[in-house]
């Protein structure tokens, strides 16, 4: 028996995302003049802020319209079924969402980056830093964090929590990786410096000692930036 033809599939919608995903630049454009708005209207009705959209729509971006490996485009998964703004307007809203709750920092408050950090045995001088100054310390580093400009936050999260490569958070940008391997670099530096700043800061003092607590804080800094980002422990 033949099948009557599914009058419920949005068939422009589904065509744009398979365009969309074969990197037509023509359905790109029409996806970010036509429904990228609709999304961002919605993520306002919601109470969400100008830059948390910003950052959830990047994000969004990069997982859905670029490629992962051999895998192609998330957007693909669209079959048709609704409105593809509606699709992507519930993807937007997790992600602002996430981003938001971050913002909050982790249930732990104890939680930061001195709790990934191995001492020897024999290093009784840095394992005293850690019992006298790791508090402070961790607040210092959860605040530099949290002031972290929303471009440099976003691409630690799709790098460092989401495992994205990146080829393909320049991609998403439409920068090379030079320019992405430079954004990371400069916020993790970023990062570490504010907080020297911030500890100082806390403590009322420059302390030389401080220089044994950051450098082990930069061994193991892109594992700190995930413990936190991820509400976490990995």
């Amino acid at each position: 028996m033949a099948k009557f033809p599914e009058t419920d599939v949005h068939g422009a919608d589904l065509a744009l995302a398979r365009a969309c995903a074969s990197g037509d630049a023509t359905a790109l454009a029409t996806l970010e003049e036509r429904i990228i708005p609709q999304v961002r209207a919605a993520l306002k009705r919601r109470d969400v802020d100008d830059t948390t959209a910003d950052e959830a729509l990047q994000v969004l971006r990069a997982r859905f319209l670029v490629a992962e490996g051999s895998m192609p485009p998330r957007i693909m998964e669209y079959a048709g079924r609704g409105p593809l703004s509606a699709w992507l307007r519930m993807t937007a809203l997790r992600l602002a969402w996430g981003v938001m709750n971050e913002r909050k920092g982790p249930l732990v408050t104890d939680d930061g980056p001195l709790e990934a950090l191995g001492v020897a045995p024999d290093d009784v001088e840095l394992q005293y830093l850690k019992d006298r100054y790791g508090a402070d310390f961790n607040a210092a580093f959860r605040d530099a964090l949290a002031a972290l400009e929303p471009r440099a936050r976003t691409l630690l999260r799709m790098h460092l929590v989401d495992g994205m490569g990146t080829a393909r958070i320049a991609e998403a940008y439409g920068v090379d990786r030079s320019s992405v391997k430079r954004w990371l670099a400069t916020a993790r530096e970023w990062l570490l410096d504010q907080t020297r700043v911030r500890f100082a800061a806390r403590v009322g003092v420059s302390m030389p000692e401080l220089d044994s607590l950051l450098a082990q804080l930069r061994s193991q800094l892109d594992l700190s930036i995930r413990r936190l980002m991820a509400g976490g422990p990995t």
